[in-house]
């Protein structure tokens, strides 16, 4: 065999293999692709379950007794009419309320809250809430001091929206 020979056979060689590297090149890419979408899926549902255990959390947390129920519909109603520790009962549930919902805005802004209706109810939930009266009272004695800034701010910048404040 003579030189030529033995180079063109060394093409050949070299060019089924820069094949094969590049078949396995895009079977790698589309198994990492496989991969990110199942890991962007787990999250998804890792953020709905942590949102949901925390919902039911709270639920279960109000709903547990009569006394805490009691507190809780009427600090919504008219905070100002609580006992001292009635109102820092209150505090501490209206506290967990809007902790969870700090939870499902950060969960949207990463990404992993992957539900839309849900949010914008979630959202629309929290503001009603927010409007009620003894919410209202419950927030001017303590604004500032008991939001997550990202809850604090869409609230208020609704309210101011909607009345026409700027």
């Amino acid at each position: 065999m003579d030189i030529e020979t033995l180079a063109a056979w060394g093409e050949l060689i070299g060019g089924v293999g820069g094949m094969i590297a590049a078949v396995a090149v895009v079977a790698s890419l589309l198994f990492v692709g496989i991969q990110i979408r199942a890991s962007v899926r787990q999250a998804n549902v890792d953020s709905y379950s942590t949102i949901t255990s925390l919902w039911t959390g709270f639920t279960n947390t109000v709903a547990a007794s009569e006394e805490t129920w009691a507190v809780f519909y009427q600090g919504i109603r008219d905070y100002d009419s609580l006992s001292a520790p009635e109102k820092a009962r209150f505090n501490f549930l209206i506290g967990m309320y809007y902790g969870i919902q700090d939870t499902v805005m950060v969960h949207e802004d990463l990404g992993v809250w992957n539900n839309p209706e849900t949010y914008h109810r979630l959202l629309d939930e929290s503001y009603r809430m927010f409007r009620s009266p003894g919410v209202q009272s419950w927030w001017q004695q303590h604004q500032g001091r008991v939001f997550a800034p990202r809850v604090e701010k869409y609230l208020v910048d609704r309210l101011r929206a909607e009345s026409g404040e700027r």
